[in-house]
Protein backbone atom coordinates (compact mmCIF):
# COMPACT_ATOMS: atom_id res chain seq x y z
CA UNK A 1 0.00 0.00 0.00
CA UNK A 2 1.38 3.41 -0.85
CA UNK A 3 1.65 6.28 1.24
CA UNK A 4 -1.75 8.01 -0.27
CA UNK A 5 -3.60 5.05 0.06
CA UNK A 6 -2.20 4.54 3.70
CA UNK A 7 -3.52 7.91 4.60
CA UNK A 8 -6.89 7.65 2.76
CA UNK A 9 -7.45 4.44 4.78
CA UNK A 10 -7.18 6.36 7.80
CA UNK A 11 -9.15 9.01 7.11
CA UNK A 12 -12.15 6.28 6.11
CA UNK A 13 -11.30 4.73 8.98
CA UNK A 14 -11.76 8.12 11.25
CA UNK A 15 -14.76 9.04 9.32
CA UNK A 16 -16.40 5.21 10.08
CA UNK A 17 -15.84 5.47 13.56
CA UNK A 18 -16.80 8.98 14.54
CA UNK A 19 -20.51 8.33 12.58
CA UNK A 20 -20.98 5.33 14.94
CA UNK A 21 -20.51 7.25 17.98
CA UNK A 22 -22.74 9.45 16.25
CA UNK A 23 -20.44 13.01 15.90
CA UNK A 24 -20.11 15.40 13.71
CA UNK A 25 -16.92 17.09 12.11
CA UNK A 26 -17.17 20.03 14.15
CA UNK A 27 -17.53 17.74 17.47
CA UNK A 28 -14.92 15.81 17.04
CA UNK A 29 -12.70 18.66 16.00
CA UNK A 30 -12.96 20.93 19.33
CA UNK A 31 -12.69 17.66 21.49
CA UNK A 32 -9.42 18.04 19.70
CA UNK A 33 -9.02 21.41 19.33
CA UNK A 34 -8.78 21.87 15.70
CA UNK A 35 -11.30 23.43 13.29
CA UNK A 36 -13.26 20.76 11.56
CA UNK A 37 -11.79 21.59 8.11
CA UNK A 38 -8.68 19.30 9.42
CA UNK A 39 -11.06 16.75 9.84
CA UNK A 40 -12.77 16.94 6.84
CA UNK A 41 -9.31 16.96 5.25
CA UNK A 42 -8.65 14.37 7.09
CA UNK A 43 -11.64 12.57 6.44
CA UNK A 44 -10.92 12.59 2.14
CA UNK A 45 -7.58 11.68 2.34
CA UNK A 46 -6.33 15.24 1.53
CA UNK A 47 -3.88 15.36 4.77
CA UNK A 48 -2.66 13.44 7.62
CA UNK A 49 -3.28 13.61 11.28
CA UNK A 50 -0.35 15.24 13.11
CA UNK A 51 1.43 12.38 15.39
CA UNK A 52 1.34 13.83 18.17
CA UNK A 53 -3.28 13.73 17.69
CA UNK A 54 -2.89 9.94 17.46
CA UNK A 55 -3.13 8.91 20.77
CA UNK A 56 -6.20 11.46 21.37
CA UNK A 57 -7.99 10.58 17.81
CA UNK A 58 -7.66 6.99 19.55
CA UNK A 59 -9.30 7.35 23.27
CA UNK A 60 -12.13 9.87 21.65
CA UNK A 61 -12.73 7.10 18.79
CA UNK A 62 -12.48 4.51 21.43
CA UNK A 63 -9.57 2.04 19.19
CA UNK A 64 -5.72 1.93 19.72
CA UNK A 65 -3.29 3.95 18.30
CA UNK A 66 -2.17 0.93 16.22
CA UNK A 67 -5.74 0.34 14.88
CA UNK A 68 -5.90 4.12 14.08
CA UNK A 69 -2.90 3.38 11.89
CA UNK A 70 -3.55 0.44 10.38
CA UNK A 71 -7.36 1.68 9.50
CA UNK A 72 -9.27 -1.03 10.65
CA UNK A 73 -9.71 -2.46 13.90
CA UNK A 74 -7.87 -5.79 14.83
CA UNK A 75 -9.51 -9.56 15.06
CA UNK A 76 -8.66 -12.05 17.77
CA UNK A 77 -4.80 -13.16 16.40
CA UNK A 78 -2.95 -16.10 16.69
CA UNK A 79 0.44 -15.57 18.35
CA UNK A 80 1.63 -15.42 14.54
CA UNK A 81 -0.25 -12.81 13.54
CA UNK A 82 0.85 -10.87 16.37
CA UNK A 83 4.19 -10.72 15.76
CA UNK A 84 3.43 -9.48 12.06
CA UNK A 85 0.84 -6.96 13.30
CA UNK A 86 3.40 -6.11 15.70
CA UNK A 87 6.00 -5.11 13.17
CA UNK A 88 3.54 -4.24 10.80
CA UNK A 89 2.13 -1.36 12.84
CA UNK A 90 5.89 -0.34 14.02
CA UNK A 91 6.45 0.04 10.37
CA UNK A 92 3.31 1.84 10.04
CA UNK A 93 3.97 4.22 13.12
CA UNK A 94 7.53 5.17 11.20
CA UNK A 95 6.15 5.52 8.17
CA UNK A 96 3.47 8.08 9.44
CA UNK A 97 5.96 9.57 11.62
CA UNK A 98 8.54 10.44 8.80
CA UNK A 99 5.63 11.20 6.45
CA UNK A 100 4.65 14.20 9.41
CA UNK A 101 7.69 15.26 9.83
CA UNK A 102 8.11 15.95 5.87
CA UNK A 103 5.32 17.78 5.90
CA UNK A 104 5.77 19.76 8.65
CA UNK A 105 9.17 20.36 6.65
CA UNK A 106 7.63 21.43 4.00
CA UNK A 107 5.23 23.66 5.22
CA UNK A 108 7.48 25.63 7.51
CA UNK A 109 9.90 25.63 4.34
CA UNK A 110 6.79 27.30 1.51
CA UNK A 111 5.63 29.48 4.95
CA UNK A 112 9.88 30.92 4.69
CA UNK A 113 9.63 31.35 0.77
CA UNK A 114 6.32 32.77 1.21
CA UNK A 115 7.88 35.44 3.81
CA UNK A 116 11.13 35.90 2.06
CA UNK A 117 8.76 37.17 -1.23
CA UNK A 118 6.46 39.63 0.77
CA UNK A 119 9.61 41.05 2.26
CA UNK A 120 11.21 41.44 -0.91
CA UNK A 121 7.26 42.49 -2.62
CA UNK A 122 7.18 45.05 0.31
CA UNK A 123 10.79 46.07 -0.51
CA UNK A 124 9.89 47.00 -4.06
CA UNK A 125 6.85 48.67 -3.17
CA UNK A 126 8.53 50.98 -0.82
CA UNK A 127 11.28 51.87 -3.29
CA UNK A 128 8.48 53.16 -5.97
CA UNK A 129 6.37 54.64 -3.59
CA UNK A 130 9.87 56.85 -2.59
CA UNK A 131 11.08 57.41 -5.89
CA UNK A 132 8.04 58.78 -7.37
CA UNK A 133 7.35 60.81 -4.17
CA UNK A 134 10.62 62.56 -4.43
CA UNK A 135 10.97 62.58 -8.37
CA UNK A 136 7.79 61.89 -9.75
CA UNK A 137 8.71 59.04 -12.28
CA UNK A 138 10.65 55.73 -11.77
CA UNK A 139 14.52 56.75 -11.76
CA UNK A 140 16.92 55.52 -9.05
CA UNK A 141 14.18 52.87 -7.82
CA UNK A 142 14.71 50.62 -11.10
CA UNK A 143 18.66 49.84 -10.02
CA UNK A 144 17.13 48.31 -6.67
CA UNK A 145 14.04 47.03 -8.20
CA UNK A 146 16.27 44.78 -10.62
CA UNK A 147 18.72 43.95 -8.07
CA UNK A 148 15.48 42.54 -6.13
CA UNK A 149 14.04 40.47 -8.56
CA UNK A 150 17.64 39.02 -9.49
CA UNK A 151 17.99 38.15 -5.69
CA UNK A 152 14.50 36.16 -5.88
CA UNK A 153 15.20 34.02 -8.61
CA UNK A 154 18.98 33.53 -7.22
CA UNK A 155 17.61 32.66 -3.22
CA UNK A 156 14.39 30.83 -3.69
CA UNK A 157 15.70 27.77 -4.64
CA UNK A 158 17.79 27.39 -1.95
CA UNK A 159 15.26 28.56 0.70
CA UNK A 160 12.47 26.32 -1.13
CA UNK A 161 14.36 23.12 -1.48
CA UNK A 162 17.38 23.67 1.07
CA UNK A 163 20.98 21.80 -0.04
CA UNK A 164 19.02 20.54 -3.10
CA UNK A 165 18.50 23.80 -4.56
CA UNK A 166 21.84 24.73 -4.67
CA UNK A 167 21.63 23.43 -8.37
CA UNK A 168 18.80 25.57 -9.05
CA UNK A 169 21.18 28.45 -7.55
CA UNK A 170 23.56 27.97 -9.82
CA UNK A 171 21.61 27.59 -13.01
CA UNK A 172 19.68 30.56 -12.28
CA UNK A 173 22.85 32.47 -11.56
CA UNK A 174 24.43 31.58 -14.42
CA UNK A 175 21.60 31.88 -17.04
CA UNK A 176 20.44 35.51 -15.64
CA UNK A 177 23.54 36.98 -14.34
CA UNK A 178 24.44 38.50 -18.34
CA UNK A 179 20.60 39.75 -18.60
CA UNK A 180 20.90 41.38 -14.80
CA UNK A 181 24.18 43.33 -16.12
CA UNK A 182 23.12 44.21 -19.13
CA UNK A 183 19.48 45.51 -17.81
CA UNK A 184 22.00 47.73 -15.03
CA UNK A 185 23.87 49.13 -17.87
CA UNK A 186 20.64 50.21 -19.69
CA UNK A 187 19.57 51.67 -16.06
CA UNK A 188 22.67 53.70 -15.35
CA UNK A 189 22.55 55.05 -19.24
CA UNK A 190 24.39 52.23 -21.96
CA UNK A 191 27.05 52.01 -19.08
CA UNK A 192 29.70 49.64 -21.51
CA UNK A 193 32.38 49.67 -18.51
CA UNK A 194 29.43 47.36 -16.65
CA UNK A 195 28.85 44.88 -19.43
CA UNK A 196 32.83 45.02 -20.61
CA UNK A 197 34.05 44.12 -16.66
CA UNK A 198 30.92 42.26 -15.44
CA UNK A 199 30.34 39.83 -18.04
CA UNK A 200 34.32 38.81 -17.98
CA UNK A 201 34.41 38.46 -14.39
CA UNK A 202 30.77 36.70 -13.91
CA UNK A 203 31.87 33.70 -16.65
CA UNK A 204 34.77 33.11 -14.78
CA UNK A 205 32.99 33.26 -11.48
CA UNK A 206 30.46 31.01 -13.02
CA UNK A 207 33.42 28.41 -13.90
CA UNK A 208 34.33 28.99 -10.20
CA UNK A 209 30.82 28.24 -8.47
CA UNK A 210 30.23 25.18 -11.00
CA UNK A 211 33.82 23.53 -9.67
CA UNK A 212 32.86 24.27 -6.43
CA UNK A 213 29.49 22.65 -6.83
CA UNK A 214 31.37 19.19 -8.49
CA UNK A 215 33.82 19.38 -6.04
CA UNK A 216 31.62 19.30 -3.08
CA UNK A 217 29.56 16.26 -5.39
CA UNK A 218 32.91 14.50 -5.61
CA UNK A 219 34.41 14.22 -1.98
CA UNK A 220 31.09 14.18 -0.22
CA UNK A 221 32.08 12.41 2.43
CA UNK A 222 35.29 14.32 2.94
CA UNK A 223 33.58 18.18 3.44
CA UNK A 224 37.29 19.74 5.25
CA UNK A 225 39.00 18.67 1.68
CA UNK A 226 36.45 19.90 -0.45
CA UNK A 227 36.36 23.13 1.13
CA UNK A 228 40.08 23.60 1.28
CA UNK A 229 40.31 22.74 -2.39
CA UNK A 230 37.41 25.36 -2.78
CA UNK A 231 39.58 28.01 -1.28
CA UNK A 232 42.76 27.58 -3.39
CA UNK A 233 40.74 27.73 -6.54
CA UNK A 234 39.94 31.34 -4.84
CA UNK A 235 43.78 32.24 -5.67
CA UNK A 236 43.30 31.46 -10.32
CA UNK A 237 39.89 33.36 -9.85
CA UNK A 238 41.46 35.87 -7.90
CA UNK A 239 44.15 36.38 -10.49
CA UNK A 240 42.36 36.24 -13.63
CA UNK A 241 39.36 39.23 -12.29
CA UNK A 242 42.88 41.32 -11.11
CA UNK A 243 44.03 40.91 -14.51
CA UNK A 244 40.62 41.64 -16.37
CA UNK A 245 40.71 44.91 -13.79
CA UNK A 246 44.04 45.84 -14.65
CA UNK A 247 43.67 45.66 -18.28
CA UNK A 248 40.80 47.56 -18.67
CA UNK A 249 41.12 50.35 -15.41
CA UNK A 250 44.80 50.27 -16.31
CA UNK A 251 45.62 49.70 -12.54
CA UNK A 252 48.32 47.46 -10.66
CA UNK A 253 47.16 44.14 -11.06
CA UNK A 254 48.20 43.83 -7.48
CA UNK A 255 48.08 45.84 -3.86
CA UNK A 256 48.88 45.00 -0.41
CA UNK A 257 45.10 43.71 -0.01
CA UNK A 258 45.33 41.26 -2.63
CA UNK A 259 48.95 40.25 -0.89
CA UNK A 260 47.47 39.97 2.70
CA UNK A 261 43.79 38.09 1.12
CA UNK A 262 45.50 35.66 -0.72
CA UNK A 263 48.10 34.93 2.24
CA UNK A 264 45.06 34.11 4.65
CA UNK A 265 43.01 32.05 2.07
CA UNK A 266 46.61 29.93 1.12
CA UNK A 267 47.29 29.24 4.99
CA UNK A 268 43.57 28.77 5.72
CA UNK A 269 43.27 26.07 2.77
CA UNK A 270 46.32 24.11 4.13
CA UNK A 271 45.64 24.24 7.52
CA UNK A 272 42.05 22.91 6.49
CA UNK A 273 44.43 19.95 4.34
CA UNK A 274 46.81 19.11 7.31
CA UNK A 275 43.56 18.78 9.52
CA UNK A 276 42.21 16.54 6.55
CA UNK A 277 45.03 14.31 6.28
CA UNK A 278 45.33 14.34 10.19
CA UNK A 279 41.75 13.36 10.91
CA UNK A 280 42.03 10.30 7.88
CA UNK A 281 45.11 9.05 9.36
CA UNK A 282 43.74 8.33 12.53
CA UNK A 283 40.68 6.69 11.22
Amino acid sequence: MNANEHEKNIGKFIAQLRKEKKMTQKELANQLHITDKAVSKWERGLSCPDILLLNPIADILGVTTSELLNGQKNEQPSNEQISKDIKKNVDNALAYAEKSAHKKMISFQNILTLSFSLILLLSIIICCICDIALSGTFTWSLFPISSIIFAWFLFVPIIRYKTKGILGFLITFSLLIIPFLYVLSKIIGNNTLIMSIGTRISFFSILYLWGVYFLFKKLKTQKIRAISLSLLLIIPLNLVINQILAKILSEPMFDAWDMLSLGIILISAFTLLIIDYTKNKNT
